[in-house]
């Protein structure tokens, strides 16, 4: 079912704040629907994380990018939640990162995702029900364990104005983890998957 809605936001983001990053993006970073790994936050994990998101890394691919590692692309700006859509965010991409802000404002950057620490869930409904996670990062991804999880606007230049943001919400998840980070079946696919062509790249197969 695909549902939209409008808000009117007034960001202030100081020049200072504005000169640090190439772009911006908005969107939500986290939804209370299911996502593919059966996982869905509480809408009180959401709304705890979003007094504590602000000034979070923005890493690509939750820092498992070869080249980049857990190097921040980018940084939270501004963090909010909203009852029954979810953990909206809005992040800048650094300077010296402009080609992956290409990336993002061309689109093949679209997916959001979050990475932290699971504190506590329980089963419900045949799914994982987060009740409590600190989230540590907002992660861009081509596409995520909740292909509804997108960004929502890309702005090149200053966001010191009124925006009138059309949204359609999506799902997310974490990386499962209590002490350490833990690989899902979702992600270990993936990265097997990438893995593997980078293999063959290297060794001259097809």
């Amino acid at each position: 079912m695909r549902w939209e809605t409008c808000l009117n936001i007034s960001p202030v983001l100081s020049k200072e704040v504005d000169d640090e990053f190439a772009g911006f993006f908005e969107g939500f970073a986290a939804t209370p629907d299911q996502d593919l790994e059966g996982d869905r936050f509480s809408e009180e994990a959401m709304a705890r994380n979003a007094e504590t998101l602000m000034g979070r890394p923005v890493l690509l691919m939750h820092g498992k990018n070869p080249e980049l590692g857990p190097t921040p692309v980018g940084r939270v700006v501004e963090a909010a939640y909203l009852p029954g859509k979810g953990l909206w965010v809005r992040a800048g991409i650094f300077k010296a990162f402009a080609h992956i802000w290409r990336l993002v404002k061309s689109g093949f950057l679209n997916a959001l995702s979050v990475g932290g620490f699971i504190k506590r869930f329980r089963e419900q409904g045949g799914c994982r029900l987060i009740e409590d996670a600190e989230v540590t990062e907002v992660s861009l991804t081509p596409r995520g364990a909740n292909p509804r999880a997108r960004i929502t606007l890309t702005v090149g230049k200053s966001l010191d104005r009124e925006i009138n943001l059309s949204y359609v919400t999506g799902l997310e998840s974490v990386p499962k983890t209590f002490e350490k980070p833990l690989d899902t079946p979702y992600f270990s696919r993936y990265w097997a998957r990438l893995r593997s062509q980078r293999d063959k790249r290297l060794g001259g197969g097809v």
